[in-house]
């Protein structure tokens, strides 16, 4: 029996990241996964994914969590309800805009955008931030992206920049400290 449970929550990730893989082809031009830059305070931050689109720099943090969820941009504590039971957790878009704000440093003229993505059996009843997705929903919320201008070279060199900046192994940031 527990077998028969691994083996059905690998395939709803895998089917979460297809979900998440398809929605983002239509956008990105590159894609760097779990990156770790200067946050601009001494400190590192991490990123789970940076896209690079026409438009500027999507990053993107997934929380494959479902029920239902209530939050708001500056509420400390959003709440899951799920089986009638109620669960806080810390709010998610505190973290993509501290993430947000390090990349301002490493690109200060290139537009960045941010969207946090929940699973397809999650729900928001009473609203969902602006930058939140469900991931059925994920290529149309993607789509207001477009009518931002194209900023091709600008963020190709920004990108650049980030790439060489980043780490992609945890573990050498580790033993440099």
């Amino acid at each position: 029996m527990c077998i028969a449970f691994i083996i059905r929550r690998k395939r709803k990730r895998s089917f979460y990241s297809r979900k998440l893989e398809r929605a983002l082809q239509t956008v990105k031009k590159e894609e760097a996964k779990s990156i770790i830059i200067p946050d601009g305070l001494g400190g590192m931050i991490e990123i789970e994914r940076l896209v690079l689109i026409e438009q500027g720099l999507l990053i993107i943090e997934t929380y494959p969590m479902s029920g239902h969820l209530f939050g708001a941009d500056h509420i400390d504590q959003w709440t899951q309800i799920i089986d009638g039971r109620s669960f806080k957790f810390t709010n998610p878009l505190h973290r993509i805009y501290n993430s947000k704000h390090a990349l301002q440093t490493l690109a200060p003229k290139i537009p960045i955008f941010c969207r946090i993505v929940f699973s397809e059996n999650s729900n928001f009843p009473k609203g969902k931030p602006e930058e939140v997705s469900v991931i059925d929903s994920l290529s149309d919320d993607l789509k207001s992206l477009s009518e931002y201008p194209s900023i091709n070279q600008q963020g190709q060199i920004a990108w650049e920049r980030i790439i060489r900046v980043a780490r992609t192994d945890g573990q050498s940031l580790l033993r440099d400290v």
